[in-house]
């Protein structure tokens, strides 16, 4: 009995490890996450996040563009891109976007990206599970988290700044 226990749960452990990784093909570039693959992912930020502001996976970096899974477990400071736009699907809990006004007090950071204090005169939208949202280059942008409450989305990022090596 032990022996037909065992074997049925390394079965187990050998398919959700198989379940946690993306599906690549031939096809350069192309990966396809199922939604066991993302739901073991974000199972693993919330384990991480612990008193964090935020944590993420990366699902692919490509010229010009990238996606992450991003979880949020508190407010962090405004912010804006230069020239980079980005995609939000939300997937869990609930988030305030402050977006657009203008950033108070900048400091400007690599990868083009600036950081404030604030935002004066912003547009105040509730997220949740199925919104998406586009904030275009240039916007001042804040996400608001209840800390009670972490919030996960898909980012997708257009016309990023690379990472330098």
């Amino acid at each position: 009995m032990k022996l037909i226990f065992t074997i049925i749960l390394l079965c187990f452990s050998i398919t959700a490890c198989l379940a946690a990784k993306p599906i690549t093909s031939e096809v350069d570039g192309f990966v396809f996450w199922k939604s066991e693959t993302i739901d073991a992912a974000s199972e693993r930020l919330y384990k991480k996040l612990g008193d964090k502001r935020l944590v993420y996976e990366v699902i692919g970096n490509y010229q010009g563009h990238s996606m992450y899974l991003v979880l949020r477990g508190k407010t962090s400071s405004p912010e804006l891109h230069e020239t980079e736009s980005d995609f939000q699907i939300s997937i869990r809990g609930k988030a305030t976007l402050q977006m657009g006004g203008e950033l108070i007090n900048p400091v400007k950071h690599p990868r083009k990206q600036q950081r404030g204090d604030a935002i004066h005169g912003a547009d105040i939208y509730q997220l949740s599970a199925g919104d998406i949202i586009h904030v275009p280059p240039a916007t001042p942008h804040l996400l608001v988290i209840d800390p009670d409450e972490p919030y996960l989305y898909l980012l997708i990022k257009i016309d990023e700044e690379p990472l330098l090596k």
